[in-house]
C-alpha cells in the first residue's frame, strides 16, 4: 500500500498482479511525509516508510501492505480520500488464479502443506485471490477511481503518472519465478469465472476473453 501525500495518490495492493514491483518502483517517487507499507520479505529498492500511526488511542499501530481501500480511508481521512487518486490492478481470473497457485507450491514462504496441491485439487476447493473487497465499499460500490489491467500495466500505470504529474517506468520484476502453466478445462474456467463475478463487473473480464 501506498499514499503519496506529495503526489496525492493512494495505490490500493491486490494479489498476484504485480503489486510488489509497483511499490518498489513507485517507491522512487515519495516525498518524506508519504506512507510506504513494508513489503516481506524485504525487496531491493523499496524503502518502508510512515507506516506507523496513532489514528485511535495511545498506542501505535502500524499499516499493512495489503491494507483495504476502506481501511486506508479510516487512517487517511475522507477528506483526503476523496481528494487523491486512488487505484489498483487486477488481472484476468484465470491467469490470477493461474499465479495463485504456482506461489502456493513454489514459494517457500508459501508452500508449507501445499507441495501435493494439484491444480485440480485448488481449483475444487474455491480458495481463490478475490480482491474485490479491498476496492469496493460495504454495498459494493467502488472506491477507486481506476482499475489497471495487469496485461497493460506498464502503459497504465504510465498515463497515471503522466496524469499526477511525475514520471515512473515498471521495471522491477518481484516474486517471479513460480509460474507454473496447468492445463484449465471449461468446467474450471467457468467455476473461476464465477468467484470473480462482482469484480468482473468492475473490469469486464468475460470468458470469451480467453478464447
Amino acid at each position: 500500500m501506498i499514499v503519496s501525500h506529495r503526489h496525492k495518490f493512494i495505490f490500493v495492493k491486490t494479489v498476484k498482479t504485480a503489486g510488489t514491483s509497483i511499490e518498489v518502483d513507485l517507491n522512487k517517487v515519495l516525498g518524506a511525509d508519504d506512507i510506504a507499507t513494508p513489503i516481506v520479505p524485504a525487496v531491493a529498492g523499496h524503502t518502508p516508510q510512515n507506516f506507523a500511526y496513532r489514528k485511535f488511542g495511545l498506542f501505535a499501530r502500524t499499516c499493512s501492505n495489503h491494507m483495504s481501500a476502506r481501511e486506508i480511508r479510516k487512517i487517511v481521512g475522507r477528506r483526503a480520500f476523496r481528494k487523491y487518486f486512488v487505484f489498483c490492478v487486477e488481472r484476468e481470473p484465470v491467469d490470477k488464479c493461474m499465479s495463485h497457485y504456482s506461489m502456493l507450491i513454489n514459494s517457500p514462504l508459501h508452500n508449507r502443506g501445499n507441495q501435493g496441491l494439484t491444480w485440480d485439487d485448488y481449483v475444487d476447493r474455491g480458495k481463490f485471490p478475490v480482491d474485490v473487497g479491498k476496492y469496493t465499499d460495504r454495498h459494493g460500490g467502488l472506491l477507486v477511481h481506476r482499475i489497471l489491467k495487469y496485461e497493460t500495466l506498464a502503459e497504465e500505470l504510465r498515463s497515471v503518472a503522466d496524469m499526477l504529474g511525475f514520471e515512473v517506468e515498471l521495471t522491477t520484476k518481484a516474486k517471479s519465478g513460480f509460474r507454473e502453466i496447468c492445463p484449465v478445462s471449461e468446467r474450471q474456467t467457468q467455476i473461476i469465472y464465477d468467484a470473480f463475478a462482482k469484480s468482473n463487473r468492475y473490469t469486464g473480464y468475460s470468458i470469451p476473453d480467453r478464447v
